[in-house]
């Protein structure tokens, strides 16, 4: 069994990234291996192989946050021998890295698009940002990585085409999804009582949107597209939004002036999100920036054709040529922009001559990426990473206590 460090600054089952590392550490800890978890904050998880290590940084001014967090992190890294250490955040040392995040550059074109170029400039200028990008150019201009998992190809295309990282190191490896708790039998099980819960009516059809960052998300988008769905779809449309926004008003006030404010349904946060895509109809999700973006890939496994941006990783799902009826499972959205589009999209996903087709296609797509496929990957490149070091090292102090074991 091996010794393994995770670096991130938060361990917690919400989020994007802390959620899929939370399902990781939950797998590691199942297959006997001990776990060493190094975070500024995390919540309590009771397990006798799972040791945290208080990661202590310095809040402010955010340009100190986080070299502070790495220096921290190289001082235990020194004091600790891990077999084998999984980096998730802004550090320099990993032997494996997942980059949830893609380079910065591509990050602040991407997001901050809707800028003027001279605010944007002095975005990139500021001196938080020039920290990360300092600590992103020294991740990947030397080699102190053995393997960097990008969440999608073109991630690895930003990388590849902005550092000189050898390609051989790198291995795009999509996020898994829990098959056996987002599933089609929910739609029938647990669906009914979550649209009686939010007063949705029972034959409504319900696009379903969850996320936080409203913006970045493309909520606008989405609430721009509705008339032309509603115009053109029989029966009771709505607009679900399952998450929240610090600005909230702004996208009611755009219900509002677009004459859709009655087909909106604001769920807030929900703890339960199965129970949100048991309920919905079509999944939308047409973000302007995402690396991945796990909730498409768990509306697919519930068995809800999705309409997925083509600017996220997820969607490259939808282009999978070896996975059969890839492209009945929902839609790709190139431009994430373009309401118009948006709106024939889900209108086309809509038609109930291919729905259930559809439906069964969105769930045989997910299951080539469950968790249980993804974790054996992800396991086959620990241990050729680890035999990389032992071969050059020797073997550590692990190995020598499972042999005096053994």
């Amino acid at each position: 069994m091996w010794r393994i460090g995770i670096t991130h600054t938060r361990f917690s089952y919400t989020g994007g990234i802390e959620k899929y590392i939370y399902s990781m550490v939950e797998r590691l800890l199942a297959a006997g291996h001990e776990v060493h978890y190094l975070a500024t904050r995390w919540e309590e998880y009771d397990h006798p192989n799972l040791h945290f290590h208080h990661v202590p940084w310095i809040r402010f001014p955010h340009s100190l946050r986080v070299g502070s967090y790495d220096r921290r992190v190289n001082r235990i890294l020194d004091r600790e021998k891990f077999d084998l250490v999984h980096g998730f955040t802004k550090t320099t040392r990993q032997d494996v890295y997942t980059d949830g995040s893609g380079t910065l550059r591509e990050y602040v074109a991407a997001t901050q698009a809707d800028q003027p170029a001279w605010r944007r400039w002095l975005y990139r200028q500021s001196p938080h940002q020039r920290s990360i990008l300092r600590m992103e150019r020294g991740r990947f201009q030397r080699d102190a990585i053995r393997r960097i998992i990008p969440m999608a190809q073109f991630v690895q295309d930003q990388i590849l085409r902005e550092y000189p990282v050898d390609p051989a190191r790198v291995e795009v490896l999509y996020n898994g999804v829990e098959t056996d708790l987002f599933r089609p039998e929910n739609r029938t099980a647990r669906g009914p009582a979550f649209r009686q819960k939010h007063g949705i009516p029972a034959d409504a059809k319900v696009l379903l949107f969850v996320g936080n960052d409203w913006s970045r998300k493309a909520l606008d988008v989405a609430i721009n597209a509705l008339p032309d769905v509603i115009s053109k779809t029989a029966g009771d449309i709505r607009l679900a939004v399952a998450g929240h926004d610090n600005h909230p008003g702004k996208f009611k006030d755009l219900a509002q002036s677009r004459g859709v404010a009655d087909r909106m349904l604001w769920l807030g946060p929900v703890r339960e999100i199965r129970d949100a895509f048991a309920a919905a109809t079509v999944f939308v999700f047409p973000t302007r920036y995402d690396v991945f973006g796990n909730v498409g890939l768990e509306a697919l496994a519930t068995g809800v054709p999705s309409v997925l941006s083509g600017r996220a990783g997820v969607g490259e799902l939808l282009w999978t040529e070896n996975v059969h009826g890839h492209d009945l499972a929902g839609s790709r959205l190139e431009d994430p922009e373009d309401a118009r589009e948006l709106a024939s999209q889900i209108v086309t996903l809509l038609d109930p001559a291919l729905y259930d087709e559809r439906c069964r296609h969105a769930r045989e797509l997910a299951e080539h990426y469950s968790w249980d496929r993804h974790f054996e990957r992800l396991l086959e490149i620990y241990e050729e990473v680890i035999r990389e070091q032992r071969s050059e090292t020797g073997p550590s102090k692990s190995d020598e206590r499972s042999e005096h074991r053994t």
